[in-house]
Parts: structure tokens; sequence; C-alpha cells
């Protein structure tokens, strides 16, 4: 019979060697080991078959390996960048469930221990993606508290690709689910400037037509033609969005 540490030492070289079926199971046999002697293994344990099923997309066996080793980690009182991952990663398994108000949780718990360990790109990618959640659930208003924070962050951060995907998103809500159309052209200039900033031109092109849009949605339709203007001005070779 292995100890609870050969299983995981099994499982850890199953891992590296690409075998994650054979590694799923070890961590698995080990982390019910580790419940009587080690904890904190036991919790790792349990994260790491979660984050394996999360590869294979077998999201529901993931979830439960996940939110164990969550509680585990709970139980002891740690909220360290451990708990975080876990609950990132958690966060992520219940969305693709359509979990979404666990997921929003999952997210947000994350982000708030991100925030404290001063890991601001981290939080605030866990804020919008709690944010994401929240929408998916018609709480528009949780969705853009959850929005705004992750978009301070980024400021502060000066992550300007995640500010330019934050911005999009903001955009996304105010348009097509609270129909705040002016507002949402305001923030789909904002990320197009951003991602034309980086380079990112396609992603740039692609918000500046959403404002327009925006604008013709808000009824500003001669704001919505200048601003045309210069898109075909800017992106010469795709100056076909009036078709």
């Amino acid at each position: 019979m292995k100890s609870a540490e050969e299983l995981f030492s099994a499982a850890e070289n199953k891992h590296n060697s690409g075998e994650y079926g054979e590694a799923i199971e070890l961590y698995i046999s080990a982390a019910e080991k580790f419940q009587t002697s080690d904890l904190e293994k036991c919790a790792e344990a349990y994260a790491k078959a979660g984050v394996l099923l999360e590869l294979v997309q077998r999201s529901v066996e993931a979830s439960e390996c996940l939110s164990r080793a969550v509680a585990i980690l709970e139980k002891l009182g740690i909220k360290d960048e451990r708990f975080s991952f876990y609950c990132s990663h958690l966060g992520f398994n219940y969305f693709v469930q359509e979990k979404y108000e666990k997921a929003a949780e999952s997210y947000v718990a994350a982000a708030e221990i991100y925030v404290k360990l001063n890991s601001f790109r981290s939080a605030a990618e866990n804020y919008w993606r709690a944010g994401v959640s929240y929408r998916q659930q018609a709480d528009y208003q949780s969705a853009e508290e959850c929005y705004l924070k992750a978009l301070k962050l980024c400021e502060e951060s000066g992550d300007k690709y995640q500010q330019a995907v934050v911005l999009g998103l903001l955009g996304i809500l105010y348009g097509d689910s609270m129909k705040r159309h002016e507002e949402a052209a305001s923030m789909y200039l904002k990320s197009g400037e951003l991602f034309k900033q980086l380079g990112e031109m396609n992603e740039a092109r692609d918000k500046y037509v959403w404002a327009f849009q925006s604008y013709l949605s808000a009824g500003k339709v001669d704001t919505a033609e200048k601003l045309m203007l210069s898109i075909n001005k800017i992106f010469p070779e795709n100056n076909n969005y009036y078709i």
C-alpha cells in the first residue's frame, strides 16, 4: 500500500509526462490519504486534480475537486495566493457549467485576496470575469461594479491590454444589456484607442465600429457619421461598414 507522499509523487510524474488520466486518479488518491495527516497537502492534491480535470474538459469533476481544496484552506484559515488560484479555477469551471452565481462568487473571492496580495493584474482579471458571470444572471449593477473595480486596477497596474478588454466589456453591458448607448459608445471608443496604441488593429477597428453602431442606436446620427469618416481614414481597407 503506497503512502500519500508516494501517491503524490507518482501523480507528479504522470502529470509531467502528459499522462493526465492516471495523474488525476493518483492526485485524488493522494488527497484522500492526506486527509488524516496533512490538510494543506490534501488541498494541493485536490487542486492539482481539479486543474487537470479542467484541462481535459471534465468541468463537473473539476469543480468538485477544486471546491474541496478551497473548503480545506478556508477551514485552515488560509487565504493566500493558493486560495485565490483555486477560487479562480473554480469560478471558470462553474461558468462552463452555466452556474453563473457560483462562478461570480468564486471569482470575487479570488479577486479580493489578489488585491490584498497586491497582485492587481490577477485581481482585475477575476473581477471582470465575475462581471461577465453577473451579466449572465442579468445582475447588471453587480456586473458594472466588478467591471469598474477591474478597470481601476488595470489603470493602477498599467495593464493597458486588459484595460482595453474591460472597457469593451463595459460597452457591451451599457449597450446590449442596459440600453445606455451613448455611454456604450464612449467605452468602445476608449477601448478602440487603447487597442490602436497597442497595435491590435483588428480589435481597435471592431471597437470603433461598435461605437459607431452605438451612436446610431442612441439617435446620434451626426456623431455616428463623423466617427465613420474617422474610421475610414484609420482603416481604409475596411470602409464598407455602412452596408
